[in-house]
């Protein structure tokens, strides 16, 4: 319950950073990592944690010999995550996803095997959002996967801008319904 809470209040502080009233389903967490080979997995880089529904499901398939670095820019958040999940594997970061290339050379990974995102692309100023893309491609290696859910289709011109290879799938089991875009860097 107190995950939710904190979610709402979230939200309340700033709408169009957190996107959403509630958290994900766990149909969609589930969709989102469907397309991770997590046999080859070195490094994840998660953003927007929220309350660490998507993240414990990634640290469920992930090895132990990986790492998972989750961004939260709500500090309330991401402190309730860093708490709330305890595993060596994950570091979650109170920063701006802008950053992400700042945070894997911190922690010794050359690149990201995936990008696994929750953040609200279209309410988010479009400016950031455009540096939130480059910076992903930019920071993922060769064949690595930026995996994203929105409400809408309306990212999906911004995302084909930058990754040329992007499948869209549909998750109705979702609080509203959303669509799974996973773009491949080639």
């Amino acid at each position: 319950m107190k995950d939710k809470k904190l979610f709402l209040k979230a939200f309340l502080k700033n709408p169009l950073r957190t996107g959403s009233v509630i958290q994900s389903s766990s149909f969609l967490a589930d969709k989102m990592i469907q397309s991770v080979d997590f046999g080859k997995v070195r490094c994840i880089v998660e953003l927007g944690c929220g309350g660490g529904v998507m993240t414990k499901n990634i640290l469920k398939k992930m090895p132990e010999n990986s790492k998972l670095i989750s961004f939260e820019i709500d500090s309330s958040l991401a402190e309730h995550t860093r708490n709330k999940i305890r595993d060596s594997r994950l570091v979650v970061i109170n920063d701006t996803a802008e950053n992400i290339g700042q945070y894997l050379h911190k922690y010794g990974m050359p690149n990201a095997d995936y990008i696994i995102s929750s953040l609200p692309l279209v309410s988010l100023p479009k400016k950031t959002s455009i540096n939130i893309l480059r910076y992903a491609y930019e920071c993922l290696g060769p064949g690595g996967q930026y995996i994203q859910f929105q409400y809408s289709l309306a990212s999906l011109k911004g995302l084909k801008q930058i990754f040329s290879a992007v499948s869209i799938s549909f998750v109705f089991l979702n609080l509203p319904p959303a669509f799974v875009y996973v773009c491949t860097k080639i």
